[in-house]
């Protein structure tokens, strides 16, 4: 563990800028005692059919699964009582079938964030993470625990913003499946990452920069994650041509 410590410490101070974080939902699970993706769909199949139909309907495929409970969440949040108070905050905000999932999505998160970031099991770690010399943050969370973390940083929100804006790459963060405090914004559904992959080349065309100026720390993620090894790949194309 220490050849690691002294390996990192002289690679950062080799670099020619601060490192940027690649955070992924691991990150959340660990400091808000968040459910991973399968688990917070199955958590809104509450009053709706069995999860299992679901999962399997969609033959495992988790983007779909949350198209399909999409579809049926809409129809229960607009006859259950418990959503009333909801509904009237959120109704004229509605773009489409998925509008009450994506809203019901983010008020979970948004609670959580709210008590989750005081009350972590990790108090030590959270401070240690506040005080980090990084110069951004890529992340494919929805919750608003890094902004929490570093309130300073100025933040892009989904794949448009950050492609059609001009970031500096210093005190930033990328949300780039959306966040929160934006429900329309969340890459949620199957035609979500349909969209999203369509423009990752873009996209990694934009986050080339950094791969290359920067050290890049993956936090939180699993080496099978489909998404990101998608993104990577993209990136990695981009490099094979630099």
């Amino acid at each position: 563990m220490q050849d690691i410590k002294i390996e990192l410490i002289t690679h950062f101070s080799e670099a020619c800028a601060a490192p940027f974080l690649f955070i992924g939902s691991g990150f959340s699970r660990r400091y808000l005692n968040l459910e991973d993706w399968s688990s917070l769909l199955r958590r809104f199949s509450t009053g709706l059919k069995p999860y299992e139909y679901y999962l399997t309907t969609a033959n495992a495929d988790l983007p779909t699964v949350a198209s399909l409970i999409a579809h049926d969440f809409h129809d229960y949040w607009w006859s259950n009582d418990k959503f009333s108070q909801s509904r009237e905050k959120h109704k004229a905000k509605l773009k489409d079938k998925t509008s009450a999932l994506r809203i019901e999505i983010c008020n979970y998160l948004n609670e959580v964030a709210a008590t989750g970031f005081s009350t972590t099991a990790f108090p030590e770690e959270v401070a240690a993470l506040s005080k980090l010399n990084v110069d951004g943050i890529i992340t494919t969370n929805w919750d608003l625990f890094i902004e929490k973390l570093f309130p300073d940083y100025r933040v892009y929100v989904g794949q448009s913003e950050l492609l059609f804006s001009h970031p500096q790459s210093i005190a930033e963060i990328y949300k780039i499946h959306g966040s929160s405090q934006r429900p329309s914004s969340l890459v949620l559904t199957r035609e979500d990452y349909d969209l999203f992959e369509d423009k990752n080349p873009y996209l990694a065309a934009k986050l080339i920069t950094l791969f290359v100026e920067h050290p890049i720390i993956f936090i939180g993620y699993s080496l099978s994650d489909k998404n990101i090894s998608a993104l990577l790949s993209a990136i990695v194309s981009c490099l094979a041509g630099w």
